[in-house]
């Protein structure tokens, strides 16, 4: 078994905690509200599909902002560079023979569109807290641009496996 070159998870940073509780905290709000106001004001509760609705859009607000508050992001460079954010389904895999270039960046919210998983002009973003990143231009596709403790470390290990690096 090799070891990979680089590799390294990334977890939210503060501001992506505070989001994920404001977002929870905001759907238990209204959910309390919309059942302790009867309906219309008056003495009929609340109809069995209005609180099936109700239910419903709770559970999936609270999953999102769990989400939100545990996502992960793994940037592995052995014989591809991977970059894979839980609990979310994106995961991109790049050759290093197909990377043009590769540059250290900084990254922030304003830079990158916001924080997560953002289609930026010409590529794709993942940003879980701003700092020290790395731009990656593909050949033949949208660059990807990703924030990790190490840039440097990753454009070496591209460098290392055959990418173009800036």
């Amino acid at each position: 078994m090799s070891y990979p070159a680089y590799e390294e998870t990334v977890r939210p940073g503060r501001v992506m905690t505070v989001v994920g509780w404001a977002v929870i905290a905001t759907a238990v709000g209204i959910a309390t509200l919309v059942l302790a106001v009867p309906a219309g004001w008056q003495d009929q509760p609340p109809s069995a599909s209005d609180v099936g609705v109700l239910v419903v859009t709770l559970a999936v607000t609270v999953a999102l902002g769990i989400g939100m508050m545990t996502m992960r992001m793994t940037v592995r460079v052995d014989e591809v560079l991977e970059v894979r954010v839980r609990p979310w389904w994106y995961r991109r895999r790049v050759a290093p023979e197909q990377i043009t270039s590769a540059e250290v960046v900084h990254m922030t919210g304003g830079n990158s569109g916001g924080l997560g998983i953002r289609l930026v002009p010409g590529g794709t973003a993942v940003l879980l807290d701003g700092g020290p990143g790395v731009q990656v231009a593909i050949r033949g596709a949208r660059s990807l641009r990703f924030r990790c403790n190490d840039p440097e470390a990753v454009v070496e290990a591209l460098r290392a496996r055959g990418a173009s690096a800036d």
